[in-house]
């Protein structure tokens, strides 16, 4: 594939994709809105509780969409139309035996919801309310398989247009059920439906597009190419540990060590971090297919290696700037302006949450690269011992540090499976030493710092709260880190692309 192809694509879903989920978070967050005046925090604790407990479970799924993708990059690169419909023959057997084990492994858990949850407030049957939440895991499986042929193709904007329409579908109803009649079971009910609808048409389409799908195709995998597979398959499995035990566990701790309410009220702050690093993933998610083109192409790993620095130094820049933006007032916005002093966190809770928020944003661009190589099952064992070392260390610190104690132990763990992924990639993928990106991380890093003491001690002068207020101090921050942002980088290589980039898209406007 040629360059300009590879790169126009990276574009055109990127653009997509962006404009797709801004409108989605908009209706997200007033439907969040709504359901926290109407509903309360207890509500929103069972959520973030029961969606946890959920992620667990879908540890079964192994992180196959990613082997899914990686190995259909090059089928699709050489036009192999009947290996791709291999793999999809056999990922279609193993999603539906996947579906089945989180449906058992979900009935299992129900004895158990008596000691996990305490909820006065609810008046629904928590039983009744896990099972939805069951339902709703389970649905976002059905046909999945088949949009990871869109993301292969580099066509993963095709898959954002139809999860974004119909997770805005979704929203308006959801706000109408909340607001004339406050019901949570048919708020959720509503969620599966559409998450159902979602994946059923998204299927058909991809019927439509792919046609070959529909020849039948005789024989099986190669016993090299199952080999593969099973040892992807394996590294995976490894990664996944770690992955669930980091995002998967901490509402389970809440819940029992601290009360189900504070589950509710730490998770409007998250929303509005998760919405932030959702946003700006779906940018690099969805050139993650180009990015395995590239590699697939047989390209040098020192033009992997300068694609990766460019990803991470847009990344970082977004990341940056919005993780400070959110350091500075995220509290007053939460407080003041959208709900009120009863959602206030403690100022320790609220920066590690942002700290750890952009540790893990930062490192997004080596997930993605690692991904494409395919390098999956190296060192995999490091991904289970900081697993494990998580768990261990949220039952060390919850008690003594609460909430905090939690992210502490996510983020010291987190760190540990970063260097991992870093080492991997540059081991066995760029084949050279580790230390220039590592400057570049701590670069960033002083950047951050910089750009959050100059920006907090001028905001000590703003001593009154109001709207207007606040839409200043976001114009000083703005106008702060732009101008420590040129000169701190004007003369890197990265800076002077993304440059050159912006005139060669003003130019064809």
């Amino acid at each position: 594939m040629k360059q300009n192809t590879r790169t126009e694509n990276a574009i055109k879903n990127t653009r997509i994709t962006i404009l797709c989920h801004i409108v989605f978070l908009v209706c997200s967050f007033i439907c969040r809105t709504v359901l926290t005046k109407k509903l309360g925090a207890e509500y929103l604790g069972i959520g973030g509780l029961f969606s946890n407990i959920l992620t667990i479970l879908s540890f079964a799924e192994l992180g196959l969409g990613s082997t899914l993708v990686y190995r259909l990059y090059k089928p699709f690169t050489n036009n192999d139309y009947e290996k791709i419909s291999l793999y999809v023959k056999l990922y279609k057997k193993i999603y539906n035996i996947i579906i089945i084990i989180i449906f058992g492994a979900g009935l299992l858990l129900i004895p158990f919801l008596k000691y996990l949850v305490v909820a006065p407030n609810v008046k629904e049957n928590l039983v009744l309310l896990y099972l939805l939440y069951l339902s709703q895991t389970l649905a976002s499986y059905l046909f999945v398989y088949k949009k990871t042929l869109l993301t292969a193709d580099q066509k993963d904007y095709i898959v954002s247009l139809f999860n974004e329409t119909f997770n805005v579908i979704m929203n308006i109803f959801q706000c109408f059920i909340l607001i004339f009649f406050q019901n949570y079971i048919w708020y959720l009910v509503i969620s599966i439906v559409c998450i159902i609808l979602n994946n059923f048409f998204c299927s058909i389409y991809v019927d439509k597009k792919y046609k070959f799908l529909k020849n039948e195709v005789k024989g099986s995998l190669n016993k090299e190419e199952i080999n593969d597979l099973k040892k992807d398959t394996k590294g995976l499995l490894m990664t996944k540990v770690a992955s669930t035990a980091f995002s998967g566990t901490d509402n389970i701790f809440i819940s029992s060590f601290i009360g189900i309410e504070y589950v509710g009220i730490l998770s409007n702050y998250t929303l509005i971090l998760t919405t932030v690093n959702g946003l700006i993933n779906k940018i690099f998610s969805s050139i993650t297919a180009s990015v395995g083109n590239l590699i697939v192409s047989k390209n040098s790993e020192e033009k992997a290696e300068s694609v990766l620095f460019k990803m991470f130094f847009i990344n970082a820049s977004l990341y940056t700037y919005i993780c400070n933006g959110l350091l500075l007032l995220i509290t007053e916005f939460v407080t003041k302006y959208w709900l009120n002093n009863d959602y206030f966190l403690a100022s320790p809770i609220v920066v590690l949450s942002i700290l750890e928020l952009y540790f893990r944003a930062i490192h997004y661009p080596i997930y993605i690269t690692r991904n494409a190589y395919g390098l999956f099952s190296q060192y995999r064992i490091i991904f289970v011992i900081a697993a494990i070392l998580n768990i261990f260390l949220d039952f060390i610190l919850v008690k003594p540090l609460g909430i905090a104690g939690l992210i502490i132990a996510t983020i010291f763990c987190r760190g540990i499976t970063a260097f991992t992924d870093i080492y991997v990639l540059y081991r066995y993928g760029f084949k050279k030493k580790i230390d220039n990106y590592i400057l570049k991380i701590v670069k960033w890093f002083l950047f951050f710092g910089l750009c959050y003491i100059i920006s907090y001690s001028l905001f000590t002068v703003i001593t009154k709260m109001n709207f207007f207020l606040f839409i200043v101090k976001i114009v000083i921050f703005t106008i702060i880190y732009v101008i420590i942002f040129w000169l701190y980088f004007h003369n890197c290589d990265e800076f002077k692309y993304c440059i050159s980039l912006i005139k060669n898209r003003i130019k064809k406007n």
